[in-house]
């Protein structure tokens, strides 16, 4: 055999015989997701009615992304979105769910390296929070990703004249939990079709608790880091497809580290 020919057998020796301190009990190799029993019309309703009340739109001087009510203390209520949403303009604007425009009430806060802010604004009026999942995470289960696309189709031509009537709901299922996190804290894959726009905006499990946040559309350029561990690994050759294939999101784990 050629020198060649016994480094590729190693490769897939090592591959085989890795061990991983995984979130479930799954091969890195390849994950294999288990079948749930199917959301029902009623629930998926009332998940998506839950997500309606509690996503923002969240607009900048050339961009938009979303964002979730997780938090309210008298007339302060806290919004959770992407770091990136909010950290390239000075200054951004908060459409709440009934229409209104807020002008922060402090600047945003990035959440330690990760890809997670929080940002705040003033009002007397009552808007529904979100109630955060403390439960695991599991392959197969049923997902709901929500936000409010940046284009119009598959078209350059913005939305940011429609507010917050250009709401998208989509449904999917946990496709990918890696045995650590991506860049940024990204450690949530899912099968949901998210856009540009709807970074910042969350992810529910099939119970309506906030799971996680999105971030990350699928089927980006694996060659620009975009798939590298938080350590500077690399995800395993098996693994790689799967993670390549998924939205990507943060774990709302992450923000519990922070205000727990």
């Amino acid at each position: 055999m050629s020198l060649s020919g016994w480094l590729l057998l190693g490769l897939i020796i090592n591959l085989a015989s890795a061990q991983f301190d995984l979130p479930v009990q799954q091969s890195t190799i390849a994950q294999t997701v288990p079948k749930y029993s199917l959301t029902t019309p009623t629930q998926k309703e009332k998940i998506q009615k839950l997500a309606q009340q509690t996503t923002v739109r969240i607009l900048t001087a050339n961009a938009s992304g979303s964002g979730v009510i997780v938090q309210h203390q008298g007339q302060i209520y806290t919004v959770l979105t992407s770091w990136h949403v909010v950290a390239f303009s000075d200054r951004h604007t908060i459409i709440t769910p009934d229409g209104r425009r807020y002008t922060p009430s402090r600047q945003p806060q990035q959440l330690g390296n990760s890809d997670l802010a929080i940002t705040q604004f003033r009002s007397n009026s009552r808007y529904q929070i979100t109630t955060i999942s403390t439960e695991p995470v599991k392959l197969g289960e049923p997902v709901f990703a929500a936000g409010f696309p940046m284009y119009q189709g598959q078209s350059l031509a913005t939305t940011f004249d429609r507010g917050i009537k250009i709401f998208r709901f989509t449904t999917g299922e946990i496709s990918v939990l890696p045995p650590k996190s991506l860049a940024q804290g990204y450690r949530l894959g899912y099968t949901n079709d998210i856009a540009i726009g709807m970074s910042g905006g969350p992810i529910f499990n099939a119970s309506g608790l906030l799971i996680g946040i999105n971030g990350r559309m699928k089927n980006r350029d694996p060659n620009f880091g975009m798939y590298t561990f938080e350590d500077g690994t690399e995800p395993p050759l098996g693994l790689l497809p799967q993670i390549v294939s998924s939205s990507w999101g943060i774990p709302i784990t992450n923000y519990l580290q922070f205000h727990n």
